[in-house]
């Protein structure tokens, strides 16, 4: 029994070691650049959501390799570091059952951000994979 715990033991570690390694973070939220951050989400969705998350970024004319990721954890901080003190959020869902991209316009102003901001979700439950996708601009 104490084999089978190490052996579970060791690939877990193992394998949140070669994530960290491969993109220099184990979750994007502890990104500390851009870079690897569409990949690693792209590498954790299987190829129906992969394929949504595309066409969400293609319906916002936005090239995957410029995306400008931000988390909400973040967001008050960048913003009052940079004076950026106002925004606008939109809020796109979409789940691999129906494949339909859902878009929620919230908190518009009048002013704008220099670059859009991104921050993505996913939520698996019951067999279907909802991801939740959210622009600062």
């Amino acid at each position: 029994m104490s084999k089978i715990l190490f052996v579970l033991l060791f690939s877990v570690i193992s394998s949140h070691a070669f994530t960290q390694k491969k993109y220099n973070f184990d979750i994007p939220a502890r990104a500390k650049s851009n870079e690897g951050v569409y990949d690693w989400f792209v590498e954790q969705l299987d190829d129906s959501c992969d394929s949504l998350l595309n066409e969400m970024f293609c319906s916002l004319d936005i090239d995957t390799d410029s995306i400008q990721w931000i988390y909400p954890t973040n967001l008050y901080f960048v913003l009052h570091e940079k004076c950026w003190d106002y925004y606008s959020r939109r809020v796109y869902i979409a789940n691999d059952k129906d494949k339909i991209i859902e878009f929620h316009q919230k908190n518009i102003s009048e002013n704008k951000l220099p670059q859009s901001l991104f921050d993505l979700n996913y939520i698996y439950r019951d067999g279907i994979t909802t991801l939740i996708l959210v622009e600062y601009y």
